[in-house]
């Protein structure tokens, strides 16, 4: 689009900045934020060896499309067939030294706990844009508290683990407190799981499963498991993942009325120039220059 005489000169001028500017604003104008490319990442874990393992979930996803100058982009409520999701954990030195039996099998959980987590952060976006606060509020919370016991089973210490089990805790209550009020009802001031999953059993077809909700600590176990006394990364690591999958189904029945499916569209858009544009570098020129 612009012939350059002098490439260094041109960089080290404020022109780049301001054709920047002016593209992503003709962009943003036409495509509104989803060409935006600093997308969020939702945290979780992979089990390697039954030891928790961090991983970094994409919310967006983005491949080139078959001509040169097309993208394709999209917020998934799965993993797509040419994502691999053991790109995203985040020790990768472990996942190298896997054989490739092991990586399959790794493969596969980190597949299942990815579209679990892809769904769950796909309806929270939307929850959290409802206008009725409490909605909104209980929706950010959510994954807030998933993240931070992802993090807390990471850490593997006594203190860790015992923060993990709270926080996955408090996410199933806020789920099912959010489904209750998405139902039409003011949810219960308990701190129960069992009473609040009767609630919501009582507004759905679809029972909470109890066989899994058995595994979360619910009121002072959990207050128990916060302030003290051993607890085993086994123990916290299956109220986890017993956690996910509840969570999901709740949040699913509950997601905003749409006339649109768009849980695994694509949209095919014009590659942006600021895709491949180092903006650490062009950051670093502004500063030496200013």
């Amino acid at each position: 689009m612009l012939e350059i005489s002098d490439y260094g000169a041109f960089l080290a001028s404020d022109v780049p900045g301001r054709f920047l500017v002016i593209v992503g604003d003709w962009y943003r104008n036409r495509y509104g934020g989803a060409v935006d490319t600093e997308n969020e990442n939702f945290g979780t874990i992979v089990l390697i060896y039954d030891t928790p393992f961090a991983m970094s979930v994409p919310k967006a996803f983005e491949t080139r499309a078959e001509e040169p100058s097309m993208v394709w982009i999209g917020w998934p409520a799965s993993v797509q067939p040419e994502e691999d999701p053991l790109c995203w954990v985040e020790n990768h030195e472990v996942i190298n030294g896997l054989s490739a039996n092991e990586r399959n099998e790794v493969r596969k959980i980190a597949t299942k706990t990815a579209n679990l987590i892809r769904s769950i952060g796909f309806d929270l976006c939307a929850l959290e844009h409802e206008a009725d606060a409490n909605v909104a509020d209980l929706a950010g919370a959510i994954g807030a508290d998933l993240q931070a016991s992802a993090r807390h089973l990471c850490m593997r210490s006594e203190a860790g683990l015992r923060a993990a089990g709270w926080d996955v805790s408090q996410a199933t209550e806020k789920a099912l407190k959010l489904f209750v009020r998405r139902k039409g009802e003011a949810p219960p001031h308990t701190h129960d799981l069992h009473k609040l999953a009767d609630r919501a059993d009582a507004l759905s077809a679809m029972p909470v499963d109890r066989r899994k909700l058995a595994s979360i600590p619910s009121n002072k176990d959990a207050t128990n498991m916060r302030y003290g006394g051993h607890v085993e990364l086994s123990t916290v690591v299956s109220a986890y993942m017993a956690a996910l999958p509840i969570v999901r189904e709740l949040l699913f029945e509950v997601k905003p009325e749409s006339n649109y499916n768009i849980r695994e569209a694509r949209l095919k858009v014009q590659r942006p120039p600021w895709f491949d544009f180092d903006i650490e570098a062009f950051r670093t020129m502004i500063r030496r220059q200013y």
